[in-house]
């Protein structure tokens, strides 16, 4: 941000001009403790006017160029900065910081391409830069987080103002946030850095996804210089916030002179009109005067306090930390570790409900300078870091996230163009981002692409996963968004293959995934599908056993019903099927006697309930017979296997006949057809217990036309035989 320069500066330029210092390498010389001092002071307008000068009066060096522009990135002057850089990398052999800081200010400013070009000119002289791999190991990195805009939504609200407004966070009804409007205790205070007033504290009602009626709290929380970021303990009751190392009229510095931030809390209660009363104000237990502490977040169970340091034990700038609570006290701080936290700037973290760390981070390859991450905490530590995408990213900086208690609307802040102030609270609604699968099925030695296969993705606990955007491609390639999950199982299958699967990390490269399928010339196939709807049945378990009904192999059924198993030449077999809720099935097959060749056996599975009706197909009598011919005998043998499958299960087996004849004797023929299938299954080996007869003549059609106008195939539905379950 552009200011005046003060008459104080404009004289001490003067004399430099006039000669006061003799030569003009002196004159230099006390430039540059000026600027020194400016920044030390953190007063970076004017450290960049002493160093805009320098680099006018035509004795400024590269260093001096370096040093102007990293105040001005300093000063969120990104446009300035990098044209500054780009003066400094034509005119001198560029560092591999000075590469690194040119690349983030392209990629800052939404010029992808340039900073591609950049970061692979960091890796042709340090191949192993983990940012630098990052951005170009991925073709399209930019292009994907870029790609959905429909995921995710941003909001503007009516709270913001030409000046700073950040770090919001809730409490009941309220939306806390920080301001640099310039109104409470300190406002009319102007920080050196930015120009503007020093933050404080404000207040709005909270209405829905947005906010309004901002009020800016009472001295006893905001002091005279920043106050920002807060957390609210709903449990306790309390209140944690950011601040300078102010604690009633004491200023608290660092060694080196510099005031750093600490956390501190108020408990908070309700005075006469429903309004917050805030106690006196308590350090946190873990401030030192000697680091920074701030941001802090406090977990929804009241268990965790997360907050960001430069505490040393870090591995970057600024990292992640966090405290237990340990009876009435915060245990000692634990760095959330290395999957959370780079060698850059890890800030703002938010615990949701439901286990999700979101924080924001310059470290990791992102869209911008500062993007907002997210990962859920498992068990077993970190899972992996996933960017959110635009448009909650930007080519800006984002942070801050916090979200209501649906884990779904929130509020963060960003400095993206388009804003009323140099930051500004967007509200948004935000879902975990999908994750990207792509790779390509083979078959298993050649390495030759297998032509449209089938593909199922079961997450960390064996559920089918919806997948979204499947294709298809060229090649036995594919490619698909699915949620995330802790871990994938990938299956894939193909007529005349044996089915693959691979299983997938997400915290690996999900998107160079390769399965194999082995290709048989004997082989199982077959679809297992509802015996009412015909619907395909997923995830139904299919066995191969030997003909010493010893299981062999073991498979599921994929998304459309598909199983398959490679088989030996001259061997005998059994398939056995079930699926919780249906009758268990099975079947004999056999490659002897058989050339190269695939036996297909598909299976209808009957739900499994009480009273559920199952009519069998193909059972025939003679003209006025009830024997058993040998067509009827081959579908009752279905029936006996069925019965043997599911040995719990007891059942009434009914005899159907059409409505021509007289009532009594079709009554009767029923009844004889009924009890002779009853004994045909009896002497296969089923109890008599669990087998009863049931002759309904014509009383229960099926059809319902007029006995006169029905037509042959109506009759021969309605001449049908049944079983009902009568218990399972």
């Amino acid at each position: 941000m552009h200011r005046t320069r003060t008459t104080w500066q404009v004289l001490a330029l003067a004399l430099l001009a006039l000669g006061w210092s003799s030569t003009p390498a002196a004159a230099q010389k006390l430039k540059q403790r000026m600027a020194e001092r400016y920044e030390q002071e953190l007063d970076y307008p004017r450290m960049a006017l002493v160093y805009e000068d320098i680099i006018a009066s035509g004795h400024g060096t590269s260093d001096d160029l370096r040093k102007l522009a990293w105040t001005y990135m300093q000063m969120g002057r990104n446009d300035k900065a990098s044209t500054t850089y780009s003066k400094l990398l034509a005119e001198a052999q560029p560092s591999l910081q000075d590469m690194r800081s040119f690349a983030d200010l392209q990629r800052a400013q939404g010029n992808y391409d340039a900073a591609l070009v950049w970061y692979e000119r960091i890796l042709d002289q340090v191949p192993d830069d983990e940012m630098a791999k990052a951005y170009t190991s991925s073709k399209g990195f930019f292009d994907r987080l870029r790609r959905d805009s429909t995921l995710n939504k941003v909001r503007s609200l009516p709270i913001n103002s030409s000046m700073a407004d950040l770090g919001p966070t809730v409490m009941d009804d309220l939306l806390i946030f920080s301001s640099a409007r310039g109104e409470g205790a300190g406002g009319r205070t102007v920080y050196k850095w930015d120009d503007e007033p020093f933050l404080n504290l404000y207040t709005a009602l909270l209405k829905g996804g947005s906010a309004s009626e901002a009020v800016v709290m009472r001295k006893e929380v905001n002091s005279r210089y920043h106050d920002g970021t807060a957390s609210y303990d709903r449990n306790r009751k309390r209140l944690y916030f950011t601040r300078d190392n102010y604690y009633y009229g004491t200023v608290t510095k660092a060694k080196d002179g510099e005031m750093k931030l600490g956390i501190y809390y108020t408990d908070v209660t309700k005075g006469e009109f429903g309004q917050p009363e805030w106690s006196a104000l308590t350090p946190f237990l873990h401030n030192d005067p000697e680091v920074n502490n701030g941001h802090p977040a406090v977990s929804a169970g009241g268990r965790v306090l997360w907050f960001v340091s430069d505490r040393p034990g870090g591995s970057g700038g600024t990292d992640i930390w966090y405290c237990e609570l340990q009876g009435d006290e915060w245990g000692a701080p634990k760095n959330a570790g290395p999957q959370i936290n780079t060698s850059g700037n890890e800030m703002y973290p938010f615990l949701s409900t439901d286990s999700v760390l979101y924080f924001t981070s310059n470290g990791r390859a992102g869209l911008g300078g500062y993007d907002i991450f997210m990962t859920r905490l498992t068990p077993s530590g970190p899972a992996k870091v996933f960017n959110l995408g635009y448009p909650v990213n930007s080519r800006a900086n984002d942070g801050g996230l916090v979200l209501l208690a649906d884990d779904s609307t929130g509020f963060f802040f960003s400095d993206r163009p388009g804003g009323q102030g140099s930051d500004d609270i967007y509200g948004c609604t935000v879902h975990p981002p999908m994750v990207r699968i792509s790779g390509v099925v083979v078959e298993e030695g050649t390495g030759t692409p297998i032509v449209d296969p089938t593909l199922d993705l079961r997450d960390a606990t064996g559920g089918l996963l919806e997948t979204a955007n499947l294709q298809m491609l060229e090649g036995g390639r594919f490619t698909m968004e699915v949620p995330y999950s802790a871990r994938y199982k990938l299956n894939a299958a193909r007529n005349g293959y044996k089915p693959g699967s691979v299983e997938l990390d997400p915290t690996n490269d999900l998107e160079n995934v390769v399965i194999e399928l082995q290709k048989y010339d004997y082989g199982a196939e077959g679809v297992v599908m509802h015996g009412e709807t015909m619907a395909p049945i997923a995830g139904a378990k299919v066995v191969l056993m030997g003909s010493d009904n010893k299981p062999i192999d073991e498979t599921t059924t994929d998304m459309n019903g598909h199983y398959s198993f490679a088989l030996k030449n001259d061997k005998d077999y059994r398939l056995a099927v079930e699926k919780d809720g249906f009758f268990r099935q099975s079947a004999r097959i056999t490659t002897k006697g058989k050339a190269s060749t695939i036996i297909r056996t598909d299976f209808k599975l009957f739900p499994l309930e009480v009273d559920q009706v199952v009519r069998l197909d193909n059972i025939y009598y003679d003209l006025a017979k009830w024997n058993i011919r040998p067509d009827a005998a081959i579908e009752l043998d279905k029936l006996v296997t069925t019965l043997l499958d599911n040995p719990t299960v007891t059942i009434e087996l009914s005899s159907h006949t059409d409505c021509r004849g007289k009532d009594p004797y079709n009554l009767s023929l029923s009844e004889k057809r009924a009890k002779s299938a009853v004994e045909y299954v009896i002497k296969k080996g089923i109890a008599k217990e669990r087998v009863f007869s049931k002759g309904y003549g014509e009383t229960k059609p099926v059809e319902t036309c007029v006995c006169e106008k029905c037509t042959d195939d109506q009759h021969q539905r309605n001449r049908r035989t049944e079983f009902k379950v009568l218990s399972k």
